[in-house]
């Protein structure tokens, strides 16, 4: 009696299900002769209606083993399956089961463990995911190396054309010969952010970071935009977490970030829809500051979403894009200990969410309007610029 009450004193503490049943020639279970409590909660009977079962009926996968299953047990004596469990709370649960085969009097028994492999599963894909973004930054770093030397070549060219162009334009008379030279000075522009991404993309400079406050980034970065935004009918809607605590960041680099990011929502909300509506929001996490970027555009289809931070992949075919704008920004926000996730369906917009960990910010913040609104009026349209443009277009 003794070593009955310690057998089964050992089968319930044990963290697996277990059941011994019988089974026919065929792989068929008709008797079960004892289950533990982890596997009676697993099938839903109690300990006694268990033991009185005699013909097994019970939809559990645990104990369904199909003929191919079955010969193969049969020819090795072990066998070890995963499927989905579904709980009295229709949750699936992925297990693991262990199947034992031995002979008793002439009678086929299986001994059965199940197994709840839920963390397993959760490691595993996180895993996946670690080692996707160290592939990743790999790739970024192999890049980056080979790019720090091209973009010092073609910087010292760009510096002379840019130079030149400006001194021709200034003696130029001529209205035509002024559209051809504005070409050539803004076509080098493009080349010379280029250029520039290039040696971001490749760190050959080191950052300057300053306690700052996100929510002033993100003003003057609409400020820059603003004209352009108008023009294309963009709604651009802000909501500013109050008391956002400052944080060390480069304030030139984050602000690079979110004009790469707006300039992407622009194209694909102006080129889908003729006009757009893109929201900014910021929160305060504790630990981090959290930053929204969504818009209504056309969204980004599960193939795509997967690449857009691999260096030089762009869907743009008109030669505007460079393919570096986001592997740029995801290089930046891994410099500042962040992280950058995207979130987008096809038809229903895209959602950049960047973390960004809060460091020294005791200097207290002043309120900034919870909600601004920046609003389309073709009306108030400003007139561009007559000069030389200094920044270069997307």
């Amino acid at each position: 009696m003794e070593k009955e009450e310690l057998f089964h004193l050992f089968l319930d503490n044990m963290l697996d299900a277990v059941a011994v049943y019988e089974v026919s020639p065929e792989g068929k279970p008709v008797k079960f002769m004892e289950a533990n409590e982890q596997m009676c909660r697993y099938i839903g009977y109690t300990h006694e209606e268990f033991l009185d079962l005699v013909t097994v009926d019970v939809n559990f996968e645990g104990f369904n083993i199909n003929q191919t299953l079955w010969l193969e047990l049969r020819e090795s004596r072990y066998l070890l399956s995963e499927c989905l469990h579904k709980t009295k709370d229709n949750i699936s649960v992925p297990i693991e089961i262990h199947y034992h085969l031995f002979q008793l009097d002439g009678r086929n028994i299986v001994f059965t463990t199940i197994r709840d492999i839920s963390e397993r599963k959760k490691a595993e894909e996180n895993q996946r995911r670690l080692e996707k973004d160290l592939n990743l930054s790999s790739r970024l770093a192999s890049v980056g190396a080979l790019t720090a030397g091209v973009a010092h070549e073609i910087n010292s060219p760009l510096t002379s054309i840019l130079g030149f162009s400006e001194r021709l334009a200034r003696k130029c008379t001529s209205e035509e010969q002024h559209r051809d030279i504005e070409r050539i000075h803004t076509e080098a522009l493009r080349a010379a952010k280029v250029v520039n991404n290039l040696r971001t993309f490749a760190r050959s400079y080191e950052q300057e970071k300053k306690l700052c406050g996100l929510n002033d980034v993100i003003r003057k970065s609409i400020e820059l935009r603003e004209y352009e935004l108008v023009i294309q009918n963009i709604v651009v809607e802000l909501e500013l977490a109050e008391n956002l605590p400052a944080t060390l960041m480069d304030f030139y680099k984050i602000q690079q970030v979110l004009i790469n990011m707006i300039l992407n929502a622009e194209q694909a909300m102006y080129q889908a829809h003729g006009r757009g509506r893109l929201l900014i929001k910021t929160e305060d996490m504790g630990n981090f500051i959290r930053m929204i970027i969504e818009d209504n555009g056309p969204g980004i289809s599960p193939e795509i979403a997967e690449r857009v931070f691999d260096p030089f992949f762009t869907t743009k075919e008109d030669s505007r894009g460079t393919g570096l704008g986001l592997s740029v920004c995801y290089g930046i926000i891994m410099e500042h200990d962040g992280k950058v996730q995207l979130e987008s369906k096809l038809g229903q917009g895209t959602r950049f969410i960047i973390d960004l960990p809060v460091k020294n910010s005791k200097i207290p913040q002043r309120k900034p309007s919870k909600v601004v609104v920046v609003k389309v009026n073709a009306k108030t349209r400003a007139k561009p610029p007559k000069s030389l443009p200094q920044n270069p277009p997307d």
